[in-house]
This record gives C-alpha cells, sequence and structure tokens, in this order.
C-alpha cells in the first residue's frame, strides 16, 4: 500500500499528532518513509510497494494553493501511482481521483476567522468542498465532530491526541529522586507555556503568589516550554519575581525527564492563549494529574471529572482553584483517580490502530 501523506509546513499540534501516529505504525510495519523531491525526476525516487510518501508544502499564497491542489499535488499522486491520501491540514481536492482522508484540525474551529492565514484560511475556504470530497474525516473531539455533521455522519472518526508512550504515572517512590532534582524535595505544580508567552507566565506568577500569600507552604512551580524555550522577556521577569526561589523554569531537557517532571508534580495547571493545549493535557492526564483550567469544552471533553474549573480568566480566579487543591487532600485524590481512568480513553495504541484501519480500508475501497 503506497500512503501518500500531505502536509504544510507550521501547521499545527494536530497535523503534528497524526503525522506521528502514522510514522509509528508504518515503522512497525516496515514500510518505507519517504519525503517526496520536487527536484528530483520521478523515475529516480525509488517508492517501495508498501511507502508513506510524504508531499511538504511551503507556500501560503492562496492563488498557488489553488494551483498545487488542483494540480500538481493530483500530477504527483499520479506518478507515485499512491492508494490513498492523508492531508494534515483538512484539504481534499476533487482533482484528487484516490480516496482521501482529511484531519480537521483545532483552527477549522476558530470562530475569529479572519486571524487565519495561509493554508489555514485556504482550508477554511473550502472546508465545504473538502468535507463533501474527503472519505473519512479525522476530528480530534468527539464534540466537535457535532460542528460538521452536515457532511455524514458515518465519514467521521474521532482520533483524540494521546500522550507518546514514554510519558505514565508515577508511584510516590518514583516521585522521590524527580523531586531531589528539581524541586528541593518538595512537591511543585507543573505548567507548560506556549515559548515567549509572557501573558500566560505572568498569569501563572500572579496567580502562584496568591497562592503563597494564603499559605507559606514549601509547595514549587514549574514551568516548561512547550517548544524549545521561554524567553529573554519570561527569564527577566522570572529574576524580579518576590517568590522566584520557588519557581523554576526548565529548558533544554530531554523527553524522558520532561515525562519524569511531569509524572512527579501534585497537579497540571493547563493555559492556551487561543487553542487549548489538548497534546500537552493529554500528557498530564495519561500521568494521572489532576488539571486546573479555565473552563473550556475541549478541555472538559479530555480532563473530565479530572478537572478542576475556574470560569473567569484572571489570576484571582485561578489562585482561588490552586488554594481550593491544596487545602482539600481528599479532593487531590479524587482527581487523580479521575485523571487515571479517564487515561484508559486516552490510549495511544487504540487510535493509532483505529487510524492504520482506516487508511487501509479507503485504499482497498
Amino acid at each position: 500500500m503506497r500512503i501518500a501523506v500531505i502536509e504544510h509546513t507550521g501547521s499545527g499540534d494536530y497535523t503534528e499528532y497524526i503525522l506521528s501516529l502514522i510514522e509509528e505504525k508504518a515503522k512497525e510495519n516496515n514500510y518505507q518513509l519517504k519525503t517526496w523531491s520536487n527536484s528530483v525526476p520521478a523515475s529516480q525516487q525509488q517508492v517501495s510497494q508498501n511507502a508513506v510518501i510524504f508531499i511538504s508544502i511551503e507556500s501560503s499564497s492562496l492563488f498557488i494553493l489553488n494551483w498545487l491542489y488542483k494540480v500538481k499535488i493530483p500530477s504527483i499522486l499520479k506518478k507515485i501511482k499512491a492508494e490513498v491520501a492523508v492531508n494534515l491540514n483538512g484539504i481534499a481536492s476533487d482533482k484528487i481521483k484516490i480516496p482521501q482522508l482529511v484531519a480537521a484540525g483545532q483552527f477549522l474551529f476558530n470562530k475569529d476567522i479572519k486571524k487565519l492565514k495561509g493554508a489555514e484560511h485556504f482550508a477554511f475556504k473550502n472546508l465545504r468542498l473538502s468535507l463533501a470530497t474527503a472519505k473519512s474525516i479525522l476530528v480530534y473531539s468527539k464534540e466537535r465532530m457535532n460542528d460538521l455533521m452536515n457532511a455524514g455522519k458515518e465519514k467521521f472518526q474521532a482520533i483524540k491526541f494521546t500522550a507518546p508512550v514514554v510519558f505514565r504515572t508515577f508511584e510516590w517512590h518514583d516521585k522521590i529522586m524527580v523531586k531531589a532534582q528539581q524541586a528541593d524535595n518538595k512537591e511543585f505544580f507543573v505548567a507548560v507555556i506556549e515559548d515567549n508567552n509572557v501573558g500566560d507566565f505572568v498569569l501563572l506568577l500572579q496567580a502562584f503568589s496568591r497562592f503563597k500569600k494564603w499559605q507559606q507552604s514549601s509547595m514549587q512551580l514549574l514551568i516548561l516550554p512547550k517548544y524549545e524555550s521561554l524567553g529573554d522577556v519570561i527569564e527577566a521577569k522570572h529574576k524580579t519575581y518576590k517568590y522566584r526561589d520557588d519557581v523554576r523554569l526548565i529548558e533544554n531537557i530531554e523527553e524522558k525527564q520532561i515525562a519524569a517532571i511531569i509524572a512527579s508534580a501534585y497537579a497540571f495547571i493547563h493555559l492556551a492563549k487561543t487553542y487549548a493545549n489538548l497534546f500537552i493535557l493529554s500528557i498530564a492526564i495519561q500521568c494521572s494529574l489532576p488539571v486546573i483550567s479555565f473552563e473550556d469544552d475541549d478541555v472538559k471533553e479530555y480532563a473530565g471529572n479530572a478537572g478542576l474549573y475556574y470560569k473567569e480568566k484572571n489570576a484571582e480566579a485561578l489562585g482561588n482553584v490552586l488554594i481550593q487543591l491544596y487545602k482539600d487532600e481528599n479532593l487531590h485524590a479524587q482527581l487523580k483517580e479521575a485523571a487515571n481512568k479517564q487515561g484508559m480513553d486516552l490510549n495511544r495504541k487504540n487510535y493509532e490502530d483505529e487510524l492504520w484501519q482506516l487508511i487501509e480500508t479507503a485504499a482497498r475501497g
């Protein structure tokens, strides 16, 4: 089976997540992973009978994107004799004559359409055609499927965000060394923020200050960047923060260390500027952490009863929830148990197998 995977550069968490599931399953089945090159003649690009061929698109011009999907991409798919195409950016073309699966990422549900640019804008403009043309539509949320049901219920498949296998629940004895290395043997909240997101960082500090004023405990706050680094402005603000000795910025560490830190935390604080960080949230749930979050439909679907929610997006509301969780041990235990149960729904292997089966079925059809 030859699977063509079409992706646009810098196109969001759901794109990267679905891509990772395909790659993992392809390696498991000994498929060739091949990047298509426009600069090399098709006859010189060796493609195995069982292969995943990646077609990467960098253009953000609506005019060029229209040409690519009507002319160039259909031509490439014919040359490589692809049997099924998976578009990671929610785009299907009526000029492509093989079955197509499309991933409907979070941007397609953004109510502020004016902020969409490039491939996202193109995907939104062509959404109705894509939904009608696609064989299957992958959605990160069962609730969000209802927003697109006019395309036909049978087309939809919920492939939720799930955590990589390195993330797991830690028992108390597993946490001892992590706390010694990262938090001076103290309990800690953990948060992951978008790189250089000063607004979320300041909100965190203000909420943590409220917590500290209420309870002069030894509790710490560990903050990790979502991608690479937190940025110079954040580091400068940290240096002048009153409780800076109890707030640690964790950067430049390996995934295994990140997994250990998150799994050893007292609770996970979820912050997001535009979209809920559902991939990070799935990691926290897989580590059986109570989740503290602004009330959001996507977050509530993922965290469920493992979440403690605040309705006003300000430091006072967030600080009050930190206090509420810390002073109620029974509540903390209930949320941990709920997270453990919720994690069973976010089983990576199950979703990986479901996705691969969808691709195989489409290719056979």
